[in-house]
């Protein structure tokens, strides 16, 4: 078998059409679609990310919402934040930037966000229902690899419910 590299730039240029295509047919129903991102701290390689995920937000037409919170800010202040995005109807989904500062264990707050509003797929519910092959949202990471392979025509063993 011959190595093949794989770009993703022009799948991602795809997927970003494709919902791009879907946030504005939400838009033309009166319904926009809302990304808040949480950061906890000021890891360097976290920014980035946060900052990239509401580069891409902008280009598909949804609106995005920042939350940077000092490192510092005790775990009642972080899940009160959580409890206002999942209470808040301008916001569908919520990523909360791992790793989070030390002494913070991630899977409460996990466990605190909206399963319907878990941007990563990372909730127990949404797990959960991955395990079970039933629908639900999906871990982007691999997600993303395996829209990768279904675009360059790459065949896969395994289940087809994974996403």
């Amino acid at each position: 078998m011959t190595a093949r590299l794989l770009s993703g730039k022009e799948a991602a240029a795809a997927v970003e059409a494709e919902v791009a295509a879907r946030v504005a047919a939400l838009a033309a129903r009166g319904k926009g679609v809302g990304l808040a991102t949480v950061l906890v701290g000021e890891d360097p390689a976290s920014q980035v990310y946060v900052r990239a995920k509401h580069r891409a937000a902008g280009r598909v037409g949804m609106r995005s919402f920042d939350h940077a919170i000092p490192a510092g800010t005790p775990a009642a202040g972080l899940a009160s934040l959580i409890d206002r995005l999942n209470a808040d109807p301008e916001v569908d989904a919520i990523l909360l930037q791992m790793p989070l500062p030390g002494g913070l264990d991630p899977l409460p707050f996990l466990e605190r966000i909206d399963p319907s509003k878990d941007a990563d797929g990372l909730h127990p519910v949404n797990l959960g229902r991955l395990m079970l092959g039933r629908p639900g949202l999906r871990p982007a990471t691999p997600s993303g690899i395996l829209r990768l392979l279904d675009h360059y025509g790459i065949e896969t063993a395994g289940p087809s419910w994974w996403w």
